[in-house]
């Protein structure tokens, strides 16, 4: 479009940015956190970011604009934009200034510069109506500077340009997360696991973190905000992760790894390549980590309601699954060796296992998740 200086049509987000940014867009409580961050990246003085099927808004949210500017431009304004029309007969999903689409002097004389620019002093502007989303789905985007301020310029709009896949691949990702159930219920199912879940890119930087990978940092075990992206504590550990979630988003099929603790304790990894239909674009990496000393997460009321167990049955049932000696178990509990030699017995008929060892394998099959984790989050 002539719009930027050649080799300026795109300059790279920082990975920090593009890890708020995927976190604004997967908000379930609308769009105005990203709408602050293209204000941002723009630097700009307000925003605007819009999802439109056809002549109608899906989505909209803006950032330091009243909501009157927000009521305005939808109930009119919108469709009496001169400069939308010209970009969209161009290059809609490119960033462009509003003078490089229409002369000053011939903007300033429309109503839509007179009475809505004009009025929320958004009279610098630069944009794009028409990224491509989905199925007659376009994202629009839109950074503004009041009167008295410059133009945007084209390091501005090539910034701008930059983060325009990012924002494609993150409200893709919003809309196939949204498809027929709440905006994050997938990732409040990983919440609920008791392990921990990080989601990443090919280059490592966290896009989404349970609270059990948290508890993982807390611990120092890996580290999930650095801009270099997901690390291990150990250099030598963050290396062969990096190698295998670059490997797997290339299209590998994951691996498995160990790390440690400080304290030698070994945390088992798996990456795992996401499906295209999840995120709508290749590249985005599962990475799960579960500790050698994690605690189960059964309950006696979980196991006597798949097997007909006595509670103190069942609360031996735990201790074995947990790892603990008999010996332990007995002392603990004042139990003496014949009662715990009927108790186990029982146990096995209950639950159709020969002996500890496969009872131990069938209790470790059941899923590991916190079945509290949802509760009182409502």
């Amino acid at each position: 479009m002539g719009v930027v200086p050649k080799g300026l049509l795109r300059r790279p987000i920082e990975p920090a940015v593009v890890s708020d940014l995927y976190d604004a867009a997967l908000d379930p409580q609308g769009l105005r956190g990203l709408a602050e961050i293209v204000m941002a990246v723009g630097q700009g003085s307000s925003a605007a970011v819009s999802l439109e099927r056809g002549n109608s808004f899906e989505e909209v949210a803006t950032f330091n604009l009243p909501d009157k500017a927000l009521q305005d431009y939808a109930a009119y304004y919108r469709r009496i934009n001169p400069c939308i029309p010209i970009a969209m007969a161009r290059h809609p999903g490119n960033i462009s200034r509003f003078s490089d689409l229409i002369a000053e002097q011939d903007l300033e004389r429309t109503e839509f510069y007179t009475d809505f620019m004009q009025v929320h002093d958004t009279v610098r502007a630069m944009g794009a109506p028409g990224i491509a989303i989905g199925p007659n789905l376009l994202l629009q985007v839109g950074v503004h500077r009041s009167r008295g301020s410059t133009d945007f310029d084209g390091n501005d709009v090539a910034r701008l340009q930059g983060m325009v896949p990012h924002l494609k691949r993150a409200m893709q990702l919003r809309r196939r997360l949204s498809g027929g159930l709440d905006i994050n219920a997938g990732l409040a199912a990983l919440e609920a696991f008791a392990f921990g879940c990080v989601i990443c890119d090919a280059a490592g930087h966290v896009l989404f973190a349970n609270r059990a990978a948290e508890a993982l940092e807390a611990g120092g075990i890996v580290t999930l905000t650095t801009r270099q992206g997901l690390q291990a504590r150990n250099p030598g550990q963050s290396r062969q992760l990096a190698t295998s979630i670059g490997a797997t988003a290339a299209g590998g099929t994951g691996d498995a790894l160990i790390l440690t603790a400080r304290d030698g304790t070994r945390v088992f990894a798996l990456t795992t390549p996401l499906p295209v239909r999840f995120g709508g674009q290749p590249g985005h990496v599962l990475v799960t980590f579960r500790s050698e000393s994690a605690a189960t997460t059964l309950d006696a009321t979980a196991l006597q309601q798949l097997f007909p167990l006595t509670t103190a049955e069942a609360r031996l049932a735990l201790a074995l699954a947990g790892g603990h000696s008999l010996a332990r178990y007995a002392a603990e509990h004042k139990v003496s060796d014949n009662t715990l030699r009927t108790q186990i017995a029982s146990i096995l008929h209950k639950t159709g296992t020969e002996n500890q060892r496969e009872l131990v394998r069938l209790l470790g099959l059941l899923p590991p998740v916190d079945r509290m984790a949802g509760v009182g989050n409502s």
